[in-house]
């Protein structure tokens, strides 16, 4: 089974050294987590990769030509927190003059921002000014509540504006529970089915930026189980192809040369 990951962590988790076939074979998106790295940290971490994407660029020594230079499939303006462009899910403020300024930038070198961990008023802002906005891991507020969730007027803007979303396997977005069931996730995508459909979903899972995952989805393997469950509960193996594959595959081609 083909799978493309809209936000995997593994180029900026403890030990990494180099990327598997499993990773040049598909459509993997690296994303950077930034930690307490420098900018000039995460460069050299992200030269061993492929597809590469910004979790947050509010580094001290940020410099914008370079990380341009990486052709990164998108930029997360914030994490949580506050930082020199805007804020992050921990706060109600919107983005600052320099985030605007930063998302004309993008706007103009063609690059999605990424509206995973930001405000709910830097999320509008971002709707507002980004030719493309996305957002590479969440859950859904629908289900379940936390802070890092999209409500559903949420998804209702980035489907507006084509966005694709992608549903982690973060296990304290679903439930209560830190081991959650891989059916907790299922229901996610269940959720976002029945309501929009399959063409704005793909998978972002988070791989190596957290611990808790559901049982048997640790891996990209495990996503064969989610597949055959969704056969059973009637999506068409069209709709659960372009969730697995065909959407963020579309994307990058379109989007990301």
């Amino acid at each position: 089974m083909l799978i493309a990951d809209f936000h995997n962590d593994i180029l900026t988790s403890e030990g990494f050294s180099t990327l598997n076939e499993q990773y040049n074979d598909n459509d993997i998106v690296t994303a950077l987590f930034k930690g307490k790295r420098s900018f000039t940290e995460v460069l050299s971490l992200a030269k061993r990769g492929r597809l590469i994407a910004f979790e947050d660029v509010g580094y001290l020594d940020f410099d914008y030509e370079m990380a341009i230079e990486l052709n990164p499939v998108y930029v997360g303006i914030t994490w949580n927190g506050e930082n020199q462009f805007g804020y992050g899910c921990d706060y109600s403020f919107g983005l600052k003059n320099k985030g605007v300024e930063l998302i004309r930038r993008l706007n103009k070198d063609g690059v999605a921002v990424d509206t995973a961990h930001i405000s709910k008023k830097g999320f509008c802002d971002v709707i507002d000014l980004a030719d493309t906005v996305i957002n590479s891991h969440t859950c859904f507020n629908g289900i379940f509540k936390h802070k890092r969730n999209l409500d559903d007027w949420q998804i209702k803007l980035l489907l507006e504006r084509g966005g694709l979303i992608g549903l982690t396997c973060c296990g304290y977005f679903m439930t209560n529970v830190k081991r959650c069931k891989i059916n907790d996730y299922i229901d996610n995508i269940m959720y976002f089915y029945d309501r929009y459909g399959m063409d704005n979903l793909c998978i972002g899972t988070d791989f190596y930026g957290t611990d808790f995952l559901p049982d048997g989805l640790n891996t990209y393997e495990g996503f064969l189980s989610v597949f055959d469950e969704l056969l059973k509960r009637g999506v068409k193996k069209d709709d659960i192809d372009k969730f697995t594959y065909g959407n963020l595959n579309s994307f990058l081609k379109l989007r990301h040369k």
